[in-house]
């Protein structure tokens, strides 16, 4: 089996623009990547009854969230190439960014050969360090936290969709109480601001009671923003959102718009939630993962969330462990991935178990993401 540690890339952007970045990654050498629905939201004003007053109400932006993976050599030059290819530096657009991952399989290598004849090498780069929240919630309940980060000017929230496989599997009959469609919200926060932004999502989710899902965080490296969080009239030559990234860019941080003067430090970490552990993601063709998953949280995995995703890209393979059969056009491109939460410890044995599953093989052709975690808060029993 193969190990490479890369770069994972996701870049958030409006529907209307993701041919734009499908052609820019065909461009560069990265000749697959996986795809899922979404949506960015934003504030609008509009009048109230009889035009006595004005309000803010919620608008949705379809959106198409990207994954691809790079080698780590090159993550600044691929972010930077689709972000200028989209135009991902107006607000309203999109985001960009990147975390060190490491890919298991047969043959997890989803870029061209020739990757390195397309791409400068970026040595020393210096991107923006923002935090990545992802808070997983029953459907239906996403728009109250989405409506809570724009109020305060924290982020423009993405929701995407997925179905709960964790604490709802293990209930029995008491399943039923708990919905299995899921809503994954992305708050993309600057550093000095993720642990105010996380006690108040905590608070207003609930994480205390059972079956309200759970939320973790992820550094991340930013090579473009949306701060486009209101929807209104233009009334000068730039807005203020390019005002706001013009700033950033002189202090060379977003330390001067910080919301709270605590210390950077959690002082009581441990109080928030575990810090040993990994995300597990499993990736593999469309209907295949269900029994890997199973034997995974029989292991003692927890935390699972199956999200469906659709294979772009026109890649020599039909996934990153198969050769490319004779007619492509017969390939379905319908993939699915499970995000699990496991302790650093468990990760030997559950990618023993994942393997004797079949997982790496024909006909799932699965291959495996670990990702680091910080701050997981979920109901604990207790």
């Amino acid at each position: 089996m193969k190990c490479l540690e890369v770069s994972k890339i996701s870049c958030i952007v409006d529907s209307r623009l993701s041919l734009l970045v499908d052609a820019e990654l065909e461009r560069v050498g990265i000749s697959e990547s996986y795809g899922m629905k979404a949506k960015q939201l934003t504030l609008s004003e509009h009048s109230t009854l009889f035009s006595l007053g004005r309000r803010m109400v919620i608008e949705e932006d379809r959106a198409d969230l990207f994954r691809f993976y790079v080698p780590r050599e090159y993550e600044e030059s691929v972010m930077d190439f689709v972000a200028r290819a989209a135009d991902l530096y107006l607000p309203g657009r999109g985001s960009i960014f990147a975390e060190h991952t490491t890919l298991e399989g047969n043959n997890p290598d989803p870029w061209r050969p020739d990757l390195k004849d397309h791409l400068p090498v970026t040595k020393n780069a210096k991107s923006p360090v923002y935090e990545l929240i992802r808070c997983i919630v029953k459907r239906g309940d996403g728009d109250a936290l989405a409506r809570m980060a724009l109020d305060m000017g924290l982020c423009v929230p993405i929701i995407s969709y997925g179905e709960g496989m964790g604490l709802r599997n293990k209930l029995g009959l008491l399943r039923i109480t708990i919905p299995v469609e899921k809503e994954i919200i992305w708050f993309l926060i600057p550093e000095g601001d993720v642990d105010f932004v996380l006690d108040a999502v905590i608070r207003k989710a609930g994480m205390d009671q059972p079956g309200k899902g759970f939320i973790y965080r992820s550094p991340v490296r930013v090579r473009a923003v949306n701060t486009r969080m209101m929807r209104d009239k233009r009334r000068h030559v730039a807005s203020m959102e390019q005002v706001i990234s013009v700033l950033d860019e002189i202090r060379g941080s977003t330390d001067w718009r910080r919301l709270h003067g605590a210390p950077r430090t959690r002082r009581n970490k441990a109080a928030l939630g575990k810090t040993s552990l990994l995300s597990f993601t499993l990736i593999c063709e469309e209907g295949s993962v269900e029994e890997s998953v199973r034997m995974a949280m029989e292991k003692g995995a927890g935390g699972a969330t199956l999200v469906r995703l659709s294979r772009r890209g026109s890649g020599a393979s039909s996934t990153p462990s198969t050769a490319k059969p004779p007619d492509s056009k017969l390939v379905s491109r319908a993939r699915e991935t499970c995000d699990l939460i496991v302790e650093r410890t468990l990760v030997a044995n559950l990618e023993e178990t994942v393997a004797a599953s079949g997982f790496f093989d024909p006909p799932v052709n699965g291959f495996l993401e670990l990702g680091h975690v910080a701050d997981v808060v979920t109901w604990s029993g207790a």
